[in-house]
């Protein structure tokens, strides 16, 4: 019996240190660097703000009527996907908004949306999208709401979309090597048939955002800067045109 209950406090003890563990794992993310920061937080043409935990890019001299709702990646600071979601504020007047999640895991609260949605009422066109496990937040939020469009970077759905009413953009890197490309090609029945489909050759994982440290990426060939450009090249003029239409065309 004595033995036992010693095994006994050992696994206790042992579970405890890895729940602990985890939880200040999950706890210190990753941040963008503060060049990517201050680039974006100096633009006259936009506004950062932060309220309740949420990040907010907004345009700086004008209403915009679109927003669109970004999940982190896991471990991934908010801050970390200025420079990436920028060019939507400046390029297409559309609010940004980027929540911090609890324990910088986005799937703990795919529906923090909802409460971004009801502080905005003159929104009247809504977006998510997420870069990897925030994209699957986001997912599960697009299949259970009503949006007009989702955003996967390097990422996939593990919810069925593919009969929903929904734009879908899906943008990779040919460098990524943290993507699950095996569960990436699989999930592409889930997403509708009029998805589209982007690879940026020479972009790696931890490129769409501004951090650095990512675990199992791999160095790629093209800068941040050049990663970042051709991102908005696709991204931006996605979102503009699907928030100038009516969904039903989408």
């Amino acid at each position: 019996m004595r033995r036992l209950t010693q095994a006994a406090l050992v696994v206790v003890a042992l579970l405890v240190v890895a729940v602990g563990g985890g939880v200040v794992y999950f706890s210190l993310p990753h941040h963008g660097t503060p060049a990517s920061i201050q680039s974006v937080e100096d633009d006259p043409r936009v506004s950062v703000t932060t309220t309740g935990g949420v990040h907010v890019l907004a345009p700086a001299d004008a209403d915009a009527t679109t927003g669109f709702v970004f999940y982190p990646g896991a471990r991934v600071a908010p801050d970390a996907y200025y420079g990436v979601l920028a060019p939507l504020v400046t390029r297409a007047n559309v609010t940004v908004f980027v929540p911090k999640m609890p324990l910088n895991v986005a799937l703990l609260d795919a529906g923090t949306a909802d409460q971004i949605r009801r502080d905005n009422p003159t929104v009247r066109t809504w977006f998510v999208g997420g870069h990897s496990l925030g994209g699957v937040a986001a997912c599960q939020y697009a299949d259970s709401h009503d949006v007009r469009g989702l955003v996967l970077f390097a990422s996939y759905c593990n919810a069925n979309v593919s009969d929903d009413e929904l734009a879908v953009l899906s943008v990779t890197g040919s460098a990524d090597t943290v993507l699950d490309r095996e569960n990436y090609r699989a999930a592409r029945t889930r997403l509708p048939p009029t998805a589209t489909v982007r690879e940026i050759r020479g972009m790696n994982h931890t490129q769409f955002g501004s951090y650095r440290g990512q675990r199992g990426d791999s160095p790629a060939p093209r800068s941040y800067a050049e990663a970042h450009d051709r991102l908005a090249d696709v991204l931006v003029p996605w979102v503009a045109n699907r928030s100038a239409t009516p969904k039903s065309s989408a």
